[in-house]
């Protein structure tokens, strides 16, 4: 979007809206940068001061901008992009946003998993795997709570210095011989609980998109039970179907 569209029946205080995010997210207004002052922007898109203001007012709702009396607007953040039309991992997608990650190890060890888990990954109820727990962040913002269940083949072992060591589990996995073939995932909505709320900087109840998986190798064995909960004012996936 390059312009304001009198036309249609979308109000202008949001098609201005979309617009400056557009360029928030293509980099034209960088994160730390500043947008330009109420009165440009009025002449620029000859709309009202109420249009201008109502467009700022959705953004720094939304996250994206801070509004500083006396000094200006400043760009906060951008929403990152995951894509589901292939099997990458978190590490993948943030890098090739030109993002900083890291990884906090929250919890390793070895637990026998919810009999869902196992079903889902067809071993026996009471076989027990490697459990981690890890916050995933990106240039320093915490965006993902991140928990997986390992069934690694025979002779394969991970240790909790290895997890420490990478910030890519899918990484480890292929430095260890095992390729990453294909995934099955399902996204639904759910709120934040405390323990969500404290670790992604956010409030009780307020909505988070949980992302459940299973990570195949040759031969479809499931090597990788994984759920990734994240905050959807930081995230969004985006996905690409062909007919």
């Amino acid at each position: 979007m390059t312009s304001l569209n009198r036309n249609i029946p979308i109000p202008l205080y949001y098609q201005l809206k979309q617009l400056l995010l557009e360029r928030i997210e293509n980099g034209r207004y960088p994160i730390g940068g500043m947008l330009p002052p109420e009165m440009e922007l009025i002449k620029e898109y000859q709309v009202s001061r109420a249009t201008v203001r109502s467009a700022m007012q959705e953004l720094e709702y939304d996250g994206y901008i801070q509004r500083i009396p006396g000094k200006g607007t400043f760009v906060l953040r951008v929403k990152l992009k995951r894509g589901l039309s292939q099997l990458t991992s978190f590490t993948e997608d943030m890098e090739e946003q030109g993002r900083t990650v890291t990884s906090q190890l929250l919890e390793f060890d070895k637990k026998i998993p919810p009999s869902k888990v196992s079903n889902l990954l067809g071993i026996k109820p009471d076989l027990p795997l490697i459990y981690l727990y890890r916050l995933r962040l990106a240039d320093n913002i915490p965006i993902a709570l991140n928990i997986s269940y390992l069934n690694l083949p025979e002779g394969i072992h991970i240790t909790e210095t290895e997890i420490q060591e990478v910030v890519s589990l899918f990484s480890l996995l292929q430095d260890k011989g095992i390729r990453l073939i294909e995934t099955d995932k399902t996204i639904e909505a759910i709120a934040a609980n405390e323990e969500q709320a404290k670790f992604l900087n956010m409030n009780i109840g307020e909505p988070l998109l949980f992302l459940e998986g299973v990570v195949y190798t040759l031969n479809h064995f499931p090597i990788e039970y994984h759920q990734v909960i994240s905050c959807g004012e930081r995230h969004k996936y985006s996905l690409h179907l062909d007919r």
